[in-house]
């Protein structure tokens, strides 16, 4: 056979192989995905930390990716203290610009929760930074949430109020949960609570 005819055989046969491996890492991806958020959303964590260390999930997804999905499955469990150090971590490397705005965004509100003031206000700086043309809704959401939680302002109660009228379910319990929280850094303890009680139905709506 000639030579070159050897080669053309080789060269295609090398993109089949190239073809059905590609094929076969995507319906791999697609598969480990779906069952590790399952194993998470059925609280299964030593099942999912299990499987999202196993070679094959190393090989499928880049090591970023897994420890960012470490980070949300140690804010579901609850373990704080190993949600600050894989966030930590995180934050130390090196990322590209759109994956550091990502994961700003996401630290500051896992200071926030945790009430963690400084290091929320360390990220809220950082993404006051950011190019408001893509980021706008973000930083007035961030800016909003330190306002309330950390600063203990109440000024937004008025603005949340009007909007309440527009919104239904998890989403109006949302901000009812915002209106509490003003309300007690008002000190107004009464209005605190039926914005609270109010808050936790409209959520647990589609739990």
């Amino acid at each position: 056979m000639d030579p070159i005819q050897i080669l053309t055989i080789v060269t295609i046969v090398m993109f089949v192989v190239l073809a059905i491996t590609s094929i076969v890492i995507v319906i791999n991806k697609r598969r480990t995905f779906a069952k590790l958020t399952m194993l998470l959303e059925e609280k299964h964590y030593d099942e999912f930390f299990r499987l999202i260390d196993t070679p094959l999930t190393r090989l499928t997804f880049p090591d970023y990716n897994r420890t960012y999905f470490k980070l949300n499955a140690y804010m579901v469990k609850g373990d704080d203290k190993q949600a600050l150090t894989t966030l930590d971590d995180l934050l130390a490397r090196k990322t590209s610009a759109e994956q550091r705005a990502d994961l700003v965004i996401k630290a500051f509100n896992v200071y926030i929760s945790l009430n963690k003031g400084k290091k929320a206000k360390k990220m809220l700086d950082e993404i006051e930074q950011l190019d408001p043309s893509k980021y706008k809704s973000s930083q007035d959401d961030c800016r909003m949430m330190y306002d309330i939680a950390v600063l203990k302002k109440y000024n937004y109660i008025d603005k949340m109020e009007q909007a309440l009228d527009r919104m239904t379910g998890p989403a109006r319990g949302q901000i009812e949960y915002l209106l509490a929280l003003q309300y007690q850094n008002k000190g107004n303890m009464a209005k605190r609570d039926e914005y609270l009680k109010s808050s936790v139905a409209r959520i647990s709506e589609n739990s």
